[in-house]
């Protein structure tokens, strides 16, 4: 099993939000997500992120990071 999870810019902000796709099975994280806001043109939002540039490397290692706070990996 995977997960993924996109990050998008927040226009004229320098701001990253980072959703997981309610599409795939988030049956490992769904206890988390219950305390995520969900969008319905995204998925669940888990995270932010202050920068300008996201690079796939630290959106990556931040994603990551995420996981191993709640316990998924």
């Amino acid at each position: 099993m995977y997960i993924e999870a996109a990050a998008y810019k927040i226009q004229n902000e320098n701001k990253w939000v980072v959703f997981l796709d309610n599409e795939q099975d988030t049956t490992l994280v769904k206890k988390i997500l219950d305390k995520c806001d969900f969008h319905e043109k995204y998925g669940y939002k888990i995270f932010t992120v202050d920068a300008d540039d996201l690079s796939y490397e630290v959106g990556s290692k931040l994603f990551e990071e995420w996981l191993k706070a709640n316990n998924i990996i």
